[in-house]
């Protein structure tokens, strides 16, 4: 199944520190510059689900509802959102999700560092009004982790808020400056995944499937044999259009010559793949060569690049050493098939951190 990302607006009313906040103008416009019918047609054409992205999609609610009305209630819908804007998306449309990502780093003191004082309460209050309204899709916690982080602590923390059904988090090695990644992830990181795994599958021999979003696309993979290259489509299945009308590969791939594979008029011409030295690693399988952007950009270089791999790697092995153990759990029905099998559709999670 083909999921368009529709980039509503290139504007953000937030300025986080790893990201800078809005796009340039030129690059992302702060609205459509197409025809609504184009845009429904190009949808009806690839049979695909649809995400709203940004800036901050919310900022430009009419787009969304204009969409979800004309194409009614046979689709998916996804939403990406900072999570502070509620009220500019009336309640029904809310209801209509199929999967809300809000966009929220952990703790308090951690997140509030990274994207604004008073941002953290913000958000939990928008995922509080979401399940008091009865939304029941699925509601996920989408983190940015940094230098600060606790990768142990920041998930185990919005798991137990009971709020979220899946955390799913993303390293930040794709838009800030070169920064000391490899002795954060050897002092902090990899030790946090190491203990998360170890609770995630403790919990899992209490019938428990824990929603961290990374472990079970790991193992649905390993399990049931399922892969694509990237993990979250980029390229291939997923596609993003713009506000100026141009599709591209990849949402954050908004200057990049490369990424530009159609327009909302004549469709997506061209798809773009991941090639060497990924498809002959013995891990492609598991992370289909993790981020196409990063792929093809490598911002920090070529060992920037192998480093962040080396931190792949080692995550995956954390989660493969334990597939034998959760493989028997199914067997046992400790645990169900379907619990593990995630995502079930494209959800926008990108899997591999």
């Amino acid at each position: 199944m083909t999921l368009l990302i529709v980039t509503t607006t290139g504007l953000c009313n937030l300025k986080c520190s790893y990201c800078g906040g809005s796009f340039p103008p030129h690059l992302v416009p702060p609205k459509e510059q197409y025809e609504l019918k184009d845009l429904i047609a190009l949808v009806k054409s690839l049979d695909a689900d649809v995400a709203f992205y940004g800036g901050e999609p919310l900022i430009n609610p009419k787009l969304i509802e204009n969409v979800m009305d004309a194409l009614g209630p046979r689709r998916r819908f996804i939403i990406q959102t900072n999570g502070t804007l509620f009220d500019n998306l009336q309640e029904d449309y809310w209801l209509r999700f199929d999967a809300i990502l809000l966009s929220i780093d952990g703790r308090r003191e951690v997140n509030d560092h990274y994207r604004g004082k008073g941002n953290y309460d913000t958000v939990l209050k928008t995922a509080k009004r979401l399940r008091e309204l009865g939304y029941g899709g699925d509601l996920i916690a989408r983190m940015t982790v940094w230098d600060r982080s606790d990768i142990f602590e920041e998930v185990t923390h919005l798991l137990k808020l009971g709020l979220f059904d899946h955390v799913h988090w993303q390293l930040n090695v794709i838009w800030t400056e070169p920064w000391d990644f490899r002795k954060w992830a050897d002092n902090s990181y990899l030790p946090g995944i190491r203990r998360l795994v170890s609770l995630w599958v403790e919990r899992m021999r209490q019938g428990e499937v824990t929603g961290i979003v990374p472990f079970l696309g790991i193992a649905k993979v390993a399990l049931f044999g399922e892969w694509r290259s990237p993990p979250c489509g980029a390229g291939s299945e997923t596609f993003t259009l713009l506000p100026d009308g141009r599709i591209v590969a990849c949402p954050i791939a908004v200057d990049s010559e490369w990424a530009v594979v159609g327009d909302v008029r004549s469709g997506i011409l061209r798809k773009v793949i991941i090639g060497e030295p990924c498809t002959s690693c013995s891990y492609f399988k598991y992370c289909g060569g993790r981020c196409l952007y990063t792929y093809m950009e490598r911002h920090w270089g070529e060992k920037g690049f192998r480093d962040v791999c080396s931190v792949t790697k080692a995550t995956i092995d954390e989660v493969l050493s334990r597939v034998g153990e959760i493989r028997s759990l199914i067997e046992e029905g400790v645990v169900k098939r379907e619990e593990i099998y995630y995502p079930p559709y494209d959800n926008t999670t990108e899997i591999i951190p």
